[in-house]
């Protein structure tokens, strides 16, 4: 790990050798039993943005990977059925109460499509207080909390990592995004620090930190500027904690391959071309870059 200096404070810069460590080979006799399991719960939005998580999660490393869709849109609609045809090895379940087999699993993400309401706060608040694992939360998760109240944080029963880029940030401090471009390392620090979360703030240079240390991710490129970039990041990050990955881990991992993955992708089809899909697919390479 390299160090520079970033708004001239020293910072540590996450290199492929931090990175290559949390990537073993993996021994022959290994199942899927001892790889963890994740679970990706859809909102009332976009079914879009968790199907790209799940998608994610896939590539990950984990042994298992669950979509759960509330039981208000339960049974699927067509487009998650043919959603599921192209993901055979996504099991998809029901989601009513936050109870039961779902709080068995190594790792959760939410938040993706999925609205700003009374009914998804209250989703996440049962999966902060109850869910032992770790728990990853972007977009509207972190749009809600801004909403209805960041204190059910102190309530946590597992890890939490926080995924917001700049504005999701200034909904949850209160700071403006001019303010928080002026200096984020100490904003996303204390923040971190005050609510005991990791925090994951995403832009052309992320910043991960959990209060104590921080690392700085330089990976990148143009090509992820476009709606669904952070979905494949949550998902990847979920996926990466179910596999054993610490919070910290997870989110330098996550960072730095997806950065590289928009790297590659950028490389074979040029800066303005490259989908999300297209950077879930280069995530295997942007893994075996490592090597």
């Amino acid at each position: 790990m390299k160090q520079q200096s970033y708004f001239g404070k020293p910072v540590n810069v996450l290199e492929d050798a931090d990175i290559r460590p949390l990537f073993p080979s993996r021994p022959r006799d290994l199942h899927k039993g001892k790889c963890g399991s994740v679970a990706i719960v859809a909102g009332f939005g976009s079914l879009g943005a968790p199907i790209l998580a799940a998608r994610a999660a896939l590539k990950s490393g984990a042994g298992y990977t669950e979509f759960y869709l509330p039981s208000e849109l339960y049974p699927q609609p067509r487009s998650l059925y043919l959603a599921a045809a192209q993901m055979p090895a996504i099991i998809l379940k029901e989601l009513g109460t936050v109870e039961g087999e779902i709080l068995e699993k190594s790792a959760i993400a939410y938040g993706m499509g999925a609205n700003v309401s009374e009914r998804v706060y209250s989703t996440l608040t049962a999966l902060i207080t109850r869910f032992p694992g770790t728990l990853v939360l972007d977009a509207d998760a972190l749009n809600s909390l801004s909403a209805f109240g960041l204190g059910v944080l102190e309530r946590k029963r597992g890890s939490v990592i926080l995924t917001p880029h700049p504005l999701e940030f200034s909904r949850l401090t209160g700071r403006s995004v001019e303010e928080i471009a002026m200096d984020p390392i100490p904003l996303a620090e204390d923040f971190s620090g005050k609510h005991e979360v990791t925090l994951v703030l995403k832009n052309f240079n992320t910043i991960i930190t959990d209060g104590t240390k921080t690392v700085l991710n330089v990976t990148g490129s143009p090509a992820l500027a476009k709606g669904g970039s952070g979905d494949v990041l949550s998902g990847f990050l979920a996926g990466s904690c179910a596999r054993g990955l610490s919070p910290l881990e997870g989110a330098s991992a996550s960072s730095y391959l997806l950065g590289r993955a928009g790297e590659i992708a950028a490389a074979e089809m040029g800066e303005y071309s490259p989908d999300a899909t297209d950077v879930v697919s280069r995530l295997s390479s942007a893994i075996q870059s490592l090597r």
